[in-house]
């Protein structure tokens, strides 16, 4: 069964992050060049096809996620993408520009929202150019619950 999120998703994204710690406790990369907080569990990355969105799920700590964090991490995606909130690239454009406080740094083409959910916190990067990748959204292990 899919959980249901309670709140409409969009309502409930920030642009303050409320789990900076999330990013205080890092390792490197295999390749020793980046460095991912440790309690990453995935990252989803979407792109719209004018149709669709499709997406590629890239596991960091998977061991560290249980199947109710699967499914929360797979129902917040969804109610992302779904008709009432990102459905596609021109509505993802709007609710960005409407947001120019998470817009980072000079581009005019990323914007970071947050979002704390029951069992993982998000990181939410969209990004508003055409054929890119659209949507990163970034799920991590509560503190105490990886």
């Amino acid at each position: 069964m899919k959980e249901k999120l309670t709140a409409p998703i969009l309502s409930r994204l920030t642009v303050e992050c409320p789990f900076p710690d999330v990013f205080e406790e890092t390792e490197k990369e295999q390749n020793g060049i980046c460095s991912y907080p440790k309690r990453k569990i995935v990252h989803i990355r979407a792109d719209h096809d004018t149709n669709r969105w499709w997406n590629t799920v890239w596991p960091w700590h998977d061991e560290l996620a249980t199947p109710e964090m699967r499914r929360e991490i797979d129902a917040t995606y969804e109610a992302l993408t779904s008709k009432d909130a990102l459905c596609d690239l021109a509505t993802l454009t709007r609710f960005c520009k409407s947001h120019p406080e998470a817009c980072a740094g000079a581009s005019e083409t990323e914007y970071n929202f947050y979002l704390e959910g029951k069992l993982c916190d998000y990181w939410l990067r969209l990004i508003t150019r055409r054929r890119d990748y659209n949507i990163y959204l970034s799920a991590y292990a509560k503190e105490g619950l990886q």
